[in-house]
């Protein structure tokens, strides 16, 4: 859906009045589509405030101010959407301007899956300019154990969502390439990866997905196409007086 702006058109209002014409189920008539979720059973649009969680303190815990998660109608209906990915094994990139959530999204969902699934394991990866694929697959290997053979995968049989921020860090080399991604482009395509000390010895990598977060204003500005292809992009908008109040 061309839900974004630019100077000329502006997509996303055209998109919305689109939607709302079409659907059998009519909308509300506050707010926009995207505000809504439909349920099956009662076969209306449903404000995604009804899924906003209450904050409610840890007792005996002092947890920083920026690092207090507040649940909100963006952050519930983004964590539903990377659930639903995630669940059908598809990575999700979100892309957006700093302060706009994209890293608070992916650590609260991961937080929330690692609470309520015993069989789903997790691992953060920053990148920065100075990332080659050797540092990453140096990361990723102390995540993964040895299964049998030449099988690696997360401990104790279970799965690891590999959560890569600022993918389109590393430094671009003189072949317009960035090495690092096309690690990450190989492991997605052919779920492999090679020994760096043994070339000869490839390493099937089990049980693993990817979540990623970039600026598109940073770093390479862009993704490689063969690896954006393995994910579901979604653009994270900054958040409106509304939400922030």
């Amino acid at each position: 859906a061309p839900v974004a702006d630019d100077k000329v058109t502006n997509y996303r209002k055209q998109w919305n009045g689109w939607i709302k014409s079409t659907a059998k189920v009519k909308f509300p008539d506050q707010g926009q589509p995207e505000d809504y979720r439909f349920e099956a059973v009662s076969k209306e649009w449903v404000h995604w405030e009804n899924w906003v969680q209450p904050y409610e303190p840890i007792p005996g815990q002092d947890v920083m101010y920026q690092n207090i998660v507040v649940s909100g109608p963006d952050l519930e209906k983004n964590k539903y959407i990377l659930d639903l990915n995630v669940n059908r094994q598809r990575g999700v990139l979100y892309v957006g301007v700093p302060g706009t959530g994209k890293t608070t999204i992916v650590k609260d969902y991961l937080a929330d899956v690692r609470s309520k699934r015993d069989d789903m394991l997790s691992c953060n990866i920053n990148h920065n300019a100075y990332t080659t694929s050797f540092a990453l697959q140096a990361i990723m290997m102390s995540a993964l154990d040895k299964r049998t053979g030449r099988t690696f995968g997360p401990p104790g049989n279970k799965k690891c969502i590999f959560f890569v921020d600022d993918l389109n860090m590393p430094y671009v080399d003189q072949y317009d390439t960035q090495s690092a991604i096309m690690l990450l482009l190989q492991i997605n395509s052919y779920g492999t990866i090679y020994n760096r000390e043994h070339l000869e010895d490839k390493m099937e990598l089990q049980d693993i997905q990817f979540v990623s977060c970039m600026n598109p204003k940073a770093g390479s500005f862009q993704v490689n196409n063969r690896l954006q292809r393995y994910y579901t992009v979604i653009t994270c908008f900054a958040p409106t007086p509304e939400l922030m109040s």
